[in-house]
């Protein structure tokens, strides 16, 4: 594999090497202002000639007990064969999740590593915001910041979370 500049922790890759194929992920980059995403795909080329191989799309929604829930929902598009897509979920009162939403939020464009099904081979590709879209994102997230502006991100575990996105995903 060639040097791409972006470290994964070792954590991070057992993770990744456990994952469905096609399941996008946010890795933070500690000791960086930046996150990257990574992707485990069946066939590298299918990417390599996409652009943008992966598009994103977040929101924000609060269930009627007041539970914040940031949905990012994701594209895979490759050049050959159907698209596969996913849904992830972010907590903004979980101290991780807080801070990939600050870094996702401050960057124009977003490091995408693809892995071979095998985590062998790699390609890397930044993926770059629309600007409007980015503002959009920033204005929901802003909006949300000020309802939760009393409350500090922890590490504890969110029982509220869970019950909220068990109930945004019926």
């Amino acid at each position: 594999m060639a040097y791409t500049g972006i470290v994964i922790g070792k954590e991070s890759w057992a993770v990744l090497r456990d994952e469905p194929l096609y399941s996008a992920r946010f890795i933070d980059r500690e000791g960086t202002e930046e996150i990257a995403v990574v992707v485990r795909v069946e066939a590298l080329d299918w990417f390599m000639e996409a652009y943008p191989p992966l598009t994103f799309n977040l929101t924000t929604w609060c269930s009627p007990q007041g539970t914040w829930v940031v949905a990012i929902t994701y594209q895979l598009q490759p050049t050959f064969g159907g698209a596969k897509g996913g849904i992830f979920y972010l907590n903004p009162r979980q101290t991780a999740d807080a801070e990939i939403l600050r870094k996702l939020l401050r960057q124009d464009g977003l490091p995408a590593i693809f892995f071979s099904e095998d985590c062998t081979e790699h390609y890397t590709v930044k993926i770059v915001q629309d600007p409007q879209e980015l503002n959009r994102w920033r204005e929901l997230i802003d909006a949300m910041s000020q309802a939760l502006a009393r409350e500090v991100p922890s590490n504890d575990v969110d029982q509220d979370f869970e019950l909220a996105v068990r109930e945004l995903a019926k």
